[in-house]
């Protein structure tokens, strides 16, 4: 999405009672930035229809729980229009994209998928099941150093 149809769409809702409004996105680092960034790229990817068991609070809680950096709802919506997802009903708080995770549980025996589902692993990772993402962990810990001293930010544990 381009940043012009980034702007025109939280314009928009600027004009609702949108609750988590997508401009928070731009409060967070560079470094945020680009980590977040790179785990909706590996993780989503385009689909012909709307996921409906996640939704981006769902989403948002998907990238915590791999990365453990806390991003709020807020951002994680401002961080899906800027890699060019939109959402199916804007004016929902909770909203859905046409999307499906990259890495697609199907794809596991059952035994696999049965363990991930009751460990509460993510659906949506940057990588495979078992795998490192080296460039997601510099990513992260670039990220963090970005806010050493600082009392505000906070690493999921």
């Amino acid at each position: 999405m381009s940043r012009k149809d980034y702007e025109r769409l939280c314009s928009q809702l600027d004009n609702t009672r949108q609750k988590d409004h997508p401009h928070a996105y731009e409060v967070l680092s560079q470094e945020e930035r680009e980590a977040l960034q790179y785990w909706i790229e590996r993780a989503i990817q385009t689909a012909p229809k709307a996921d409906e068991r996640h939704s981006s609070y769902g989403l948002k809680h998907e990238y915590e729980r791999e990365t453990k950096l806390y991003v709020s709802h807020a951002q994680f919506k401002g961080a899906m229009l800027v890699a060019g997802y939109l959402p199916t009903e804007k004016g929902e708080q909770n909203w859905h994209f046409k999307i499906k995770p990259t890495y697609d549980e199907k794809r596991f025996s059952h035994d696999v998928s049965s363990q991930n589902k009751r460990l509460r692993l993510p659906a949506y990772r940057s990588t495979p099941q078992g795998e490192q993402d080296a460039e997601l962990n510099a990513l992260v810990q670039k990220a963090l150093a970005s806010h050493r001293g600082d009392d505000t930010y906070s690493v999921m544990i």
